[in-house]
C-alpha cells in the first residue's frame, strides 16, 4: 500500500488569484486599508503564515486573534467569489492521475495542502475533482509548519485503515520545494511537478525522487510511486 499526498495549489489546479483577491478584500472590511499581496511569497505556504504577513505588511494587528478573525472573514469571500463565479481550472493529467489512484486497491489518494479545509474543497470542486477521490485531507491550519503535515497525514491513514504506514510508504505529489523539504523532513518520498512557480531545476536540487512536467505522465508516476 501506498498513501499518495496531493499538494492542491499549482499541482492539481489553478485558482486565478482568488485566494489573495479574498485576503485583501478581508483586510479592507476588517481594517478599512489596502494591502498589496501580491507582495507575498505563496508558493508551499501555509494560509496562517500568510494573513500573518499581510497584516504585517499593512503594520496590523497580528495576534491569534486577529489572524482568526481575518480568517473568518477570507472564508465568507472565498464561498462568495465561488457562488458567483468558476476560479479553478484542474491542470493538465490531474483529474485523470487523482482517479486512478483512487481507483487503485494498492493506492490511497489524499489531500496535503497549505490551504484552510473549506477553501480547499470549494477549488477541488469548482476545478471538478470528485470529492470521494480523496479518502481524506491535511490542511494548513492543522500545523505550525508545513513539516509537521505528513506526521498527520500518516496518523490519519492508520484511523482510516487501520494498520500503521511506513513514511516511505508515503509519496507528496508537489509543485515547490516546501513541498519537497516537509516529504524528506518525514521520510516520506516525493515527486516534483513543475506546473506551479518553482522550476524543474529547483525541484530537483530540493532533492525531489522524481520530477515531472505535468501530472500527464500517469504511467511513469505510478509506476515509480509503486516501487517496493
Amino acid at each position: 500500500m501506498v498513501l499518495v499526498l496531493f499538494d492542491v495549489d499549482g499541482t492539481l489546479l489553478r485558482s486565478r488569484g482568488v485566494g489573495l483577491k479574498s485576503m485583501q478584500e478581508a483586510i479592507r472590511i476588517i481594517h478599512g486599508t489596502e494591502v498589496d499581496p501580491s507582495r507575498l511569497q505563496t508558493g508551499g505556504r501555509l494560509d496562517h503564515h500568510l494573513f500573518r504577513e499581510l497584516l504585517e505588511l499593512g503594520d496590523l494587528p497580528t495576534d491569534p486573534v486577529a489572524v482568526g478573525r481575518l480568517q473568518e472573514v477570507y472564508v465568507d469571500r472565498m464561498r462568495h467569489h465561488f457562488r458567483n463565479d468558476t476560479w479553478s481550472n484542474s491542470l493538465q493529467g490531474a483529474h485523470e492521475l487523482v482517479r486512478r489512484v483512487h481507483e487503485d486497491d494498492t493506492l490511497c489518494s489524499a489531500v496535503l495542502t497549505g490551504n484552510i479545509e473549506e477553501t480547499c474543497r470549494l477549488k477541488l470542486v469548482d476545478a471538478g475533482f470528485e470529492e470521494d477521490w480523496f479518502e481524506f485531507g491535511v490542511y494548513g491550519d492543522e500545523g505550525t509548519h508545513r513539516r509537521e503535515l505528513p506526521a498527520i497525514g500518516l496518523d490519519r491513514f492508520r484511523q482510516a485503515r487501520g494498520k500503521e504506514l511506513p513514511p516511505d510508504r508515503a509519496v507528496i505529489i508537489g509543485d515547490t520545494p516546501h513541498d519537497v523539504d516537509c516529504a524528506l523532513h518525514c521520510g516520506c518520498r516525493v515527486i516534483g511537478v513543475s506546473t506551479g512557480k518553482s522550476s524543474r531545476e529547483s525541484l530537483e536540487d530540493s532533492g525531489a525522487g522524481l520530477v515531472v512536467d505535468s501530472l500527464v505522465e500517469h504511467e511513469l508516476i505510478i509506476d515509480w510511486m509503486k516501487r517496493p
